[in-house]
């Protein structure tokens, strides 16, 4: 009987013990994994906070804006932007800036349309790379850029307005794209960019790149006046020589200095030829720049080349 008991009072020291460990775990995992935070942007206006300011080169720089959460998710689709807000400013002329009428002459604030270059996976934080186009002395370039200039003056610390995500497009992963009300899949991609037109178009090589079980392959051609210009430089390369066989580069300016090894002018016919993928089902070009470089230069010249309306997309 006395061993009965020894032995019953074992049985339940163990339970005990395994009922204490068994808790205790539970509480400790409620208290180490990662909580739930919801995507930070929701359509409605919300404020970051900037923590880094760098000046890649003496027009532009690179923001680093702070979410609510440091474990929060940015919530922008692959392919789509955000709408940044600031105040507006008169021109020098009154009525106009740069020359023309300023449609914005009444508002108050004005909005300008940005797609962040950092990985679309990363938590806390979210980063603009950001063009300034200054006030010159003589025209058409009196007053410069709006949004940029107030950007430029932002110091650490400071906060902006935010709103998204906006957009027709929506990179879905492993080739499929949703493009405004339809579906498709392509097994090659070209992309075709001019100045700070990259923005959208590097988001998308990141995200397939990040990916290494993703097919597609990435045929890139961009556009700028000047060498200096040519911005994501380096990010691309260095992606270009980790996955040569997925993504490949070719640049055009406007103006190239001596020596230059790729192409000069605007995009043209030959170049589309040389360096995108033929039309075919398999095939999609996607086009980010000016107004003017759209119509007259990609989709023009891709028209010629014979690749169908439907297979291109403007952001």
């Amino acid at each position: 009987m006395k061993d009965l008991s020894l032995d019953l009072s074992l049985m339940v020291a163990v339970v005990v013990v395994a009922a204490c460990l068994a808790a205790g775990g539970a509480v400790i995992w409620q208290l180490l994994r990662p909580k739930h935070v919801e995507p930070f942007l929701c359509r409605e206006r919300k404020q970051m906070r900037l923590v880094d300011k760098t000046e890649v080169s003496p027009d532009t720089y690179r923001f680093l804006f702070a979410l609510q959460d440091p474990n929060q998710p940015l919530g922008l689709p692959v392919g789509q932007h955000l709408k940044v807000f600031g105040p507006n400013v008169p021109g020098v002329v009154p009525g106009e800036w740069n020359g023309k009428p300023d449609l914005e002459s009444s508002a108050k604030e004005i909005s300008r349309k940005y797609s962040p270059v950092s990985s679309s996976t990363a938590r806390g934080t979210v980063e603009l790379v950001v063009k300034v186009y200054s006030k010159q002395q003589v025209p058409p370039f009196l007053d410069g850029g709006k949004m940029s200039q107030f950007l430029q003056t932002l110091q650490i610390g400071d906060k902006i307005d935010v709103q998204g995500p906006f957009g027709k497009a929506k990179y879905n992963g492993r080739g499929s794209f949703s493009l405004a009300s339809r579906v498709t899949s392509k097994k090659k991609v070209g992309l075709l960019a001019g100045g700070t037109g990259i923005t959208p178009i590097f988001q998308l090589i990141r995200r397939v790149l990040e990916d290494h079980a993703d097919p597609t392959q990435l045929f890139l051609v961009y556009a700028n006046k000047r060498e200096e210009d040519i911005l994501l430089r380096d990010e691309i390369e260095e992606l270009e020589n980790e996955y040569p066989d997925r993504l490949s580069v070719w640049y055009t300016l406007e103006f190239p200095p001596a020596g230059w090894k790729y192409s000069s002018g605007f995009i043209s016919k030959e170049m589309i030829q040389g360096h995108l993928p033929p039309p075919s089902v398999d095939t999609l070009v996607m086009c980010c720049g000016p107004r003017a470089m759209i119509e007259n230069a990609c989709l023009r010249n891709l028209a010629e080349v014979g690749y169908d309306r439907e297979d291109i997309f403007c952001f």
